[in-house]
């Protein structure tokens, strides 16, 4: 038996795909701590796993809240970005992180399985105590966005960055997208068509399936005529008109709707009639139930209702949200409208268009094999059998060397880093 330490960060697509990886790496008889917010304290106990809490709920929802002005566009306010992490103790909590991995770290007991992109604290820990790390991407925005992500963290965020690691006499980081690719073992959380329908994850990364985190289950709703679900997931990186664009459409055509979101603040003033408001929802057992979902384009929301074989329109802005819906536009198994083009017309006619291919468009019979696929829980065990394989590794991380990194460029991309570099100079 191993101890298996997960360290993730985010809202319910970020968070509860690590709690089912949790319990199945319990299931095989290891000890498991998920080291994340307080407020999923419920759903870990629920999962039967030992929780680390990096925060307070209070302080969780606060953050939530304060960052979600930034989040949609973080390079048009970098002072803000970094006001924002000094306000809200951001580079405290990764010194707190890496603190916490070591005081549980046993030498080739322990293994490290870490959110892609935020999980800083983990390659700090496997640089410090040699521990060994498996890094967890949930969407392919998270290697899509490295070079942003990499200019950010170093342009805007590096004071805060270097102190931190300074503090525990680590050089500061000066190529972030190499660094936050820097461990051998890098899995991703969605299948190989979906990988194909974009910009694919590097061929190193296991490209191991959708995880399904939101298997909290409830009764079997007893409606009459099911409802449209709108949903925008349970963060608040979300455009304010989101809601009421999805709610005008579903009055527009005359369908009941069951509005979920947790946050109010985002509601219209008034909601049309035949739209019922709930804050939460157990999706695992309500989405194969509804006539369709609206919703926001968050990885988690469309694994569901693949696996539900549930017509999907998203109104997708921000963050991945776009990138996953081109995806699945391109596989056509979903329609969608960037935020240019909101206007509750354009998304009633495509919910009708999503509703009709139920009807008789032959939408299930279309993605029956996808989702079986994204229902069939093999992803999770391929996750589980790769965190293992690291038992025992422990070795000392070095830093990545640019110069090999360059080798591995292909030709493409050495001309179009030539040419970046020629446009700095002013050639």
């Amino acid at each position: 038996m191993a101890t298996m330490l997960l360290s993730t960060h985010g809202t319910n697509g970020d968070v509860l795909p690590f709690v089912r990886i949790g319990r199945e790496l319990a299931e095989r008889g290891h000890d498991v701590i998920v080291m994340t917010h307080s407020w999923f304290a419920d759903r870990i106990e629920a999962a039967g796993l030992r929780h680390l809490p990096i925060d307070t709920a209070e302080g969780y929802d606060r953050h939530l809240d304060d960052a979600r002005r930034y989040m949609l566009d973080p390079l048009k306010d970098p002072d803000g970005v970094l006001a924002l992490y000094r306000r809200n103790g951001l580079f405290e909590l990764l010194a707190d992180e890496v603190r916490m991995i070591e005081a549980h770290y046993r030498p080739g007991e322990t293994v490290v399985v870490a959110r892609h992109t935020s999980g800083i604290a983990a390659l700090m820990a496997a640089e410090l105590r040699g521990v060994p790390v498996a890094l967890v991407s949930v969407t392919p925005h998270q290697y899509v966005s490295l070079p942003v992500l990499g200019n950010l963290f170093r342009r805007v965020l590096g004071q805060g960055y270097d102190e931190v690691f300074r503090a525990f006499g680590l050089r500061p980081v000066r190529d972030w997208a190499a660094y936050l690719t820097s461990v051998k073992t890098q899995l991703a959380l969605w299948p190989e068509w979906f990988d194909a329908a974009g910009q694919p994850a590097p061929e190193h990364v296991v490209r191991c399936g959708f995880v399904l985190g939101d298997t909290a289950e409830g009764p079997v709703p007893d409606w009459a005529e099911p409802p449209v679900l709108i949903t925008g997931g349970t963060g608040q990186v979300l455009h304010d008109r989101f809601y009421d664009v999805a709610a005008r459409a579903c009055r527009r055509i005359g369908r009941k709707a069951l509005l979920v979101n947790r946050h109010p603040s985002f509601l219209p003033e008034s909601l049309p009639d035949g739209v019922e408001w709930v804050p939460s929802a157990p999706f695992a057992s309500v989405m194969p139930h509804v006539a369709a979902v609206v919703h926001h384009g968050g990885i988690g929301t469309l694994a569901r209702a693949l696996s539900s074989a549930t017509p999907q329109v998203l109104l997708a802005h921000g963050v991945d949200r776009p990138d996953n819906a081109e995806r699945l536009d391109r596989a056509g198994v979903a329609e969608w409208l960037p935020v240019s083009r909101w206007d509750e017309d354009r998304a009633a006619a495509l919910l009708v268009r999503a509703l009709d291919s139920a009807a008789g468009g032959g939408y299930r019979e279309r993605i029956a094999a996808l989702a079986a696929d994204a229902a069939s829980g093999n992803a999770v065990r391929v996750v589980a059998e790769h965190a293992e394989a690291l038992i025992g590794t422990d070795a000392v991380m070095t830093r990545p060397d640019p110069r090999e990194r360059l080798a591995r460029l292909t030709p493409e991309q050495r001309t179009r880093l030539a040419a970046m570099a020629r446009a700095r100079r002013g050639v």
